[in-house]
């Protein structure tokens, strides 16, 4: 009745609210940090345990949380291991003659399973075990058959099966698997492993000795070199994840500071906010690439915009060089023209007769029709000089608010804040490029509001352009990160749904339908409920992005024609 959304949190909320019981907090966080910082990091373990449980702290995850209590109780809840009679066993074969190892090569060995062990009691035993196997396998000329090592506590002996005697002595791998996990270490590890360029190598190898499968006999040293390319493998992840983790901290702060440094440059507000955008989520190769995109085309336009706007600059600065200039040659001019009637002045009073003054007064007249002239220019001059300013200065004002926007305004449509066509059309190309790629499905769904004409004329335009702004935030919160909105035109929008098959993706758009049913649009005052019909379409194989959607398109109107409010497959 209430109309709330039905998350964990409201249905914990009703539950106690007709319970009569009493909601205990979520999540502790502040005293899981207090335990944290409290934990021993002296410890391998001890360092492992406390960063899984930093991190459920940080993801305020109660499962993560169960799941390292968990693994450390049962870390300390180990099986005691039987070191006394295993490292008797070791000190007899240690003098115990055998023809295939020599006491320097036992040396070596044993150092070698030490080295790549670690801490860890139960695979060290089971190791040692393992190698004193292998060296009673190999003691064809020892001199006494000597006493067969313990096997682990926790591995019950496996009976031999008898196979005949004509068959060959072959371990149950085939070439294919063998040939497999060669191409696993070498293509799939391997190439995640491009900046440490030494362990890659190793990995590499490590593949090569499986193809083809090794003997039985050196399964012992095999499996020892394998758990310590496992252990180094576990290091480089762990480094590898610190190091992404800095450097997504330093970037932040140099955002941060570049938004301190440049507070009046609001043209770089757009760029900000989209880098930290990007980083403030899960790392993803698609919102890489989009912000590179929009960044590379942000640049571009404010390049241009800002060379438009110095060149205006420029160009008002010898407008003013030039009033100034004409200010000066009227000061001048007036300067020389009181210069002259001072000198008229004193021609007069030394005048003798009326034709001296006759033509004193003639040169005052002259003097005057000249001064004014050089007033009536230099007022002309300046008239067009200040229409010249003001022109400019409307210029530079709407280059300003055109650079202050340039973000907002490239690949994306400023209404709604979807794709425009240009940023609609690079997505569809990098999404089936990638999904060719890779062999995965491709999905596009084309959707019309419905009734939007009657929005318009009922309640106005206004209303109209806050619906579809209602429509696109709505889209936006329920789709997933790697899928895309964009409006391919008034009331029209199109959702790209990589990795997706024909019928998840009209799960996913009838799933938008229902989100809409439970947050209503408001039109001056009154509550409307924005519905759309939809059409959904799979790229075909070598099919293009126009045809696909027009597929969808004609999809989308079989949609209006039975009932609206619906989603029909192409």
């Amino acid at each position: 009745m209430d109309r709330v959304a039905p998350t964990p949190d409201n249905y914990r909320d009703y539950y106690h609210r007709i319970g009569g019981t009493k909601s205990v907090d979520s999540f502790p966080e502040q005293a899981f940090r207090s335990i944290a910082s409290e934990l021993p990091k002296s410890a391998p373990a001890q360092q492992r345990f406390a960063r899984r449980f930093d991190e459920a702290i940080n993801s305020q995850s109660w499962p993560a949380i169960r799941a390292a209590l968990r693994e450390i109780s049962e870390a300390t809840d180990a099986p005691e291991v039987p070191w006394a009679p295993l490292i008797q066993q070791i000190i007899d074969h240690m003098d115990r003659h055998h023809a295939a190892f020599t006491k320097a090569r036992k040396k070596e060995s044993l150092k070698h399973v030490l080295d790549a062990s670690g801490t860890a009691a139960p695979i060290l035993h089971s190791r040692l075990s393992n190698l004193i196997k292998h060296w009673s396998s190999g003691g064809g000329g020892e001199e006494t058959t000597g006493i067969e090592p313990t096997p682990p506590a926790d591995i019950e002996p496996k009976p031999v099966p008898q196979q005949p005697t004509d068959a060959p002595v072959q371990a149950g791998v085939s070439a294919e698997i063998s040939g497999a996990l060669d191409e696993l270490f070498r293509r799939g590890v391997g190439a995640l492993l491009s900046d440490t360029p030494e362990l890659q190598t190793r990995v590499t190898h490590f593949g090569e000795r499986l193809n083809p499968w090794p003997d039985k006999t050196t399964h012992p040293v095999l499996l020892a070199d394998l758990h310590e390319l496992i252990l180094k493998l576990e290091w480089t992840g762990e480094d590898q994840s610190g190091i992404r983790r800095a450097l997504i901290a330093l970037l932040q702060l140099l955002i941060d500071n570049i938004s301190k440094l440049v507070i009046d440059d609001k043209w770089l507000s757009g760029q900000l906010s989209v880098v930290t955008e990007a980083f403030s989520q899960p790392l993803d190769i698609r919102v890489l690439d989009e912000v590179e995109r929009r960044l590379r085309d942000v640049i571009d336009q404010q390049g241009r915009i800002k060379q438009e706007l110095t060149d205006a600059q420029l160009r008002l600065k010898q407008m003013l060089s030039g009033f100034v200039d004409r200010l000066a040659d009227m000061s001048q001019s007036a300067g020389s023209f009181h210069d002259n009637l001072e000198r008229s002045s004193l021609r007069i009073a030394d005048a003798k007769d009326i034709s001296e003054l006759s033509n004193v007064i003639e040169d005052m007249l002259r003097e005057t029709r000249v001064a004014q002239e050089d007033a009536r220019r230099s007022r002309d001059d300046l008239t067009s000089l200040q229409q010249q300013v003001e022109q400019a200065n409307v210029e530079i004002g709407k280059l300003q608010h055109e650079l202050h926007h340039t973000s907002e305004l490239v690949r994306h449509d400023p209404l709604t804040g979807a794709l425009n066509r240009k940023g609609l059309d690079e997505a569809l190309e990098r999404e089936i490029s990638r999904a060719r790629r890779r062999d995965v499905p491709l999905c596009v769904a084309l959707l019309d509001v419905d009734n939007f004409k009657r929005i318009n004329d009922t309640h106005g335009h206004h209303a109209g352009d806050a619906a579809l702004q209602h429509l696109a935030d709505v889209i936006r919160a329920n789709l997933r990160p790697q899928d895309s909105l964009g409006r391919y035109g008034g009331e029209e929008f199109v959702i790209i749904l990589p990795d997706t098959d024909v019928e998840h993706a009209v799960a996913a758009v009838t799933r938008l339908q229902r989100a809409l049913t439970t947050r209503y649009f408001l039109a001056e005052g009154q509550k409307l409920l924005i519905t759309f019909s939809a059409g959904v379409a799979r790229l075909e194989t070598e099919e293009a992005a126009a045809t696909a959607i027009d597929r969808a398109d004609k999809a989308m109107y079989r949609a209006k024609r039975a009932g609206k409010n619906r989603v029909m497959v192409a």
